[in-house]
């Protein structure tokens, strides 16, 4: 038995391994983002905050020349689709903002933003499609109560009016929540607020850096994380219309996803996103504060291969149950959370609750592989 399962295991990794991305460690079949701080001036001090103390504020040239790295490392991706996620600070403090978003459009990338939803009202929400801003991001920590605890008195409202403003100006609207204990505790209400003012809705969960690190205590339990989880994917079937992506890597494990594809996937950090920050500093995620290097000195291209980066798209050097796992190839758990809790990017995810039994196991391997079989048949 034990026999039969390590031969299915050494199939399925050497697929995996084929199948994550091309020799430069771009992931198949997924948009390249970048996820770029155009400012660092916020209106806002938020508890979980991972910018702690950084006070940088780009020139215009310095953007451009960031810009120029930027296009650099397109032209030699091999994904068809890339685009930008403009981030702060608050990025409507930003003088640049909408030179930056005539760029994207000049390049044909698609311009998303990242916003605390503060500053957005109807002539705001006007010049963000008029410069062709597709997606605005706006951050949700709970019902009324629990968001404003985390960002200030009034936020929670002006969140709602952002929310309208924009989706009366034909920008779409996405919701950000951070998964924590008040969150979670609010997850129906959010789920319903959701329904009505976005258009998509998103969660991730808390990392303790930064001035988050005084909330680690917020962190969900295993169990409290697969609890919302449960209830995210039984709304997110019940309301279709309601865009939820699926993108924390530990829905995998938690639903056991053979079903859903080969591709490996999960934690996107060195396979499909890179991250420059207004010092022009650049990370693998915002989230995970190891710099890679200076997007002024060097090409993104470059950075993109380093060492650091490497790393972290081979799973089989992940520490602990993550680096055990027969699922770490469609996972690898959260990089950042492991290196928030331990300085280590290598650590495994806490939050994660699968331990697979032997029979589990097989019986997760055989779907798996009919799913390949499956995929080669109709692929001709």
């Amino acid at each position: 038995m034990f026999e039969l399962l390590e031969l299915l295991e050494l199939f399925e990794l050497r697929e995996l391994r084929r199948m994550t991305s091309d020799r430069r460690g771009f992931r198949s079949g997924e948009p390249f983002f970048l996820q770029w701080h155009i400012t660092d001036r916020c209106n806002l001090s938020c508890g979980h905050c991972y910018r702690q103390g950084a006070k940088t504020e780009p020139s215009l040239a310095d953007l451009r020349a960031v810009w120029e790295n930027l296009l650099d490392l397109r032209r030699s991706m091999p994904q068809d689709k890339a685009r930008v996620q403009l981030a702060g600070g608050e990025p409507m403090l930003s003088p640049h903002l909408f030179t930056v978003l005539d760029w994207a459009a000049e390049a044909g990338l698609q311009a998303r933003m990242l916003s605390n939803g503060t500053l957005i009202d109807r002539k705001a929400a006007g010049e963000l499609k008029a410069h062709a801003c597709s997606i605005v991001q706006l951050s949700l920590e709970g019902m009324e109560d629990a968001h404003d605890a985390v960002r200030g008195e009034g936020t929670f409202e002006k969140v709602l009016e952002a929310a309208r403003c924009l989706r009366e100006a034909g920008v779409g609207v996405t919701f950000a929540v951070t998964l924590t204990k008040a969150s979670a505790a609010d997850l129906a209400g959010i789920l319903a607020l959701a329904e009505r003012f976005a258009d998509r809705l998103g969660f991730h969960r808390l990392v303790p850096c930064g001035s988050g690190k005084a909330m680690k205590d917020s962190m969900l339990s295993p169990a409290e994380l697969k609890k919302s989880f449960d209830l995210i994917h039984g709304f997110k079937a019940e309301h279709p219309k309601l865009d939820i992506p699926l993108r924390d890597p530990l829905w995998k494990p938690f639903f056991r996803c053979a079903e859903q594809g080969r591709e490996a996937d999960g934690c996107s950090a060195g396979y499909c996103g890179i991250c420059v920050d207004a010092d022009a500093a650049v990370y693998a995620c915002r989230r995970m504060p190891i710099p890679l290097g200076s997007a002024l000195k060097t090409p993104l291209a470059e950075l993109w291969e380093s060492p650091e980066m490497e790393a972290l798209r081979d799973r089989d050097r992940l520490k602990g149950w993550c680096g055990r796992c027969p699922l770490r190839w469609r996972c690898g758990g959260c990089r950042a959370i492991g290196w928030a809790l331990t300085d280590d990017p290598m650590a495994e995810d806490p939050q994660c609750s699968f331990r697979p039994g032997l029979m589990e196991r097989l019986g997760w391997k055989a779907l798996s592989l009919a799913a390949e079989i499956s995929s080669r048949q109709g692929g001709g």
